[in-house]
This record gives C-alpha cells, structure tokens and sequence, in this order.
C-alpha cells in the first residue's frame, strides 16, 4: 500500500521535487477559453508561430489559476522546514510566489520575464521594452473587447527594439531557429547540482509532478538515474498517462497515475 506523501516527506532527509507541464495553467486556460481560438487557429500557420509565446505571456499577464496556486500552497505546507529544491521545466515561476525560497528554484528551460535577440547577447525585461507590452496589450484588447475576433485580414508583426528582434527567453519549439540564452538560471542551475550532489548518502525523496516528455533531459530522465544511483533515494512519480518507470528503480519508485495537481491538493488536505 502506497504511503501518504507526508509521511515520506517527513522521512526524508531532503525533498527534490519535479514540476512539469501538468502545472502549466496557462496553457491549459488558453486552449479551454474559446476567445483564444481564432489567435491560436493563426499562430499555427506557417510563418506566425512566433506569436504564440507572446499569446501565452498575454494570458499569464492578465490570469492567474486558483487551483494552481492553492497546490502550490499546499506542497509548501507538506514540505515544511524539511531541505528542498524546486526544478521546473515550465516557463512560470509560480513556486515562488506561494512560499518558496526563490534561491530554492530553478526554471531551466526559460521564462516569462526576459527577452532575447537571436545574437544570445543581453537580456531584456519584458515589461520594460514598449514595444512589447504594446503587442501584449493589443492581444489582450482582442480578448477583452472583440471576443477574440481578430478579423480575416489580422496581421501580427515580429517584436523588435534597439535593432533587434526580440523573442521571449523560452527554450521551445516556436524558437527552434534561434539559441536559447541560458544566462538567466545558470546560477541557480549551478546550485541544484550542488544540492544534488549531496543527497549521495542522504535518505532522499524525489518527487515528480506532471512531468511529460516535452524535455525529458531536464527533469524526467536525471530524475531516474539518481534514483538508481541513490540506494536511499525515493521517487515518487505522479501523472495522468506518464506514469510509468523503468524496471531498474521498480523497488524505488511509485508510479501514480493520477493528474499530479489533484494528487497534491489531495495529500495536503490528508484526503
């Protein structure tokens, strides 16, 4: 029988816990609000999908997700004092914003708050570059004013300030042309690898949640390899439909198939 999640947190020594896209609230509100579907039918077409990071940022900017953030508060309550780090291959910091230590977090695969040119040179903070909270606010007042009706003819140009065009700093599809500047979570990145390095000998319980396959070298993949590595370590892995593991950690690991974001609002409330 499955142990409750308290109690392993409370048996371990220190908690590594996985975010991965079943938190994403943005993109799961985008795609359930009708009023985004004329400007997502438009980003899929060839040519404009450099537009629908900036649709995202729209909607992270002006939204937020009760039951995302009362998970959050919830996992921050089952931790408690016990020794943590937070990696999260979404694009939100969201962690932080309900009690996390931000020094604790990590967001390898990008963010919402800088922006980049394609030379991979300095970064840019959004909302400090007119020009694209001018391209934000015009989305927003589609949403907001026109029902998301943004007419046969609608044409969206590319975001460009200083002489550069400018992208969000997101590791992603849409900007598979381009390189992705690391230089905002290098440091923190450098610290979660301390953290781990650490847990060699320690009673350590990895927990991962909603973790698909988006980047699978980020969170998914090192997350069984220390656990094989780790003969004290633990790994929780919770997911609607990735659940599985591999047999080498079968002994190590419980596989839950369950929408991850349930599974913490269920073990923080004792359920």
């Amino acid at each position: 029988m499955k142990t409750e999640l308290k109690e392993q947190i409370s048996s371990a020594d220190i908690v590594i816990v996985g975010i991965g896209n079943e938190w994403n609230w943005v993109k799961t509100g985008i795609n359930n609000d009708p009023r985004y579907g004329q400007l997502l039918e438009y980003c899929n077409h060839e040519g404009n999908h450099f537009l629908l990071p900036i649709v995202e940022y729209e909607y992270a900017y002006y939204n937020s997700d009760n039951r995302i953030s009362e998970a959050y508060k919830g996992l921050r309550n089952l931790i408690g004092e016990k020794k943590y780090f937070v990696i999260s291959d979404t694009f939100l910091l969201d962690a932080p914003m309900y009690g996390f230590d931000p020094d604790r977090c990590v967001n390898p695969c990008g963010n919402y708050i800088f922006l980049q040119s394609a030379v991979n040179d300095e970064l840019y903070e959004a909302t400090k570059v007119p020009e694209f909270m001018e391209k934000v606010e015009s989305i927003h007042k589609i949403i907001t004013e026109l029902d998301g009706n943004i007419g046969e003819d609608s044409s969206f140009s590319n975001i460009f300030f200083d002489g550069k065009q400018l992208y969000l700093n997101q590791k992603r599809q849409e900007y598979s042309k381009i390189k992705y500047n690391e230089s905002a979570y290098l440091e923190k990145w450098g610290e979660y690898m301390n953290c781990l390095g650490r847990t060699l000998n320690a009673n350590l319980l990895i927990l991962e949640l909603g973790v698909g396959l988006e980047f699978p070298t980020v969170i998914r993949w090192p997350f069984e390899k220390v656990a094989f590595i780790n003969k004290k370590a633990h790994l929780v892995r919770v997911h609607e439909k990735l659940y599985h593991h591999t047999p080498e950690i079968e002994e190590k690991t419980d596989s839950i198939q369950m929408n991850s974001v349930d599974y913490i609002l269920q073990e923080s409330k004792g359920l």
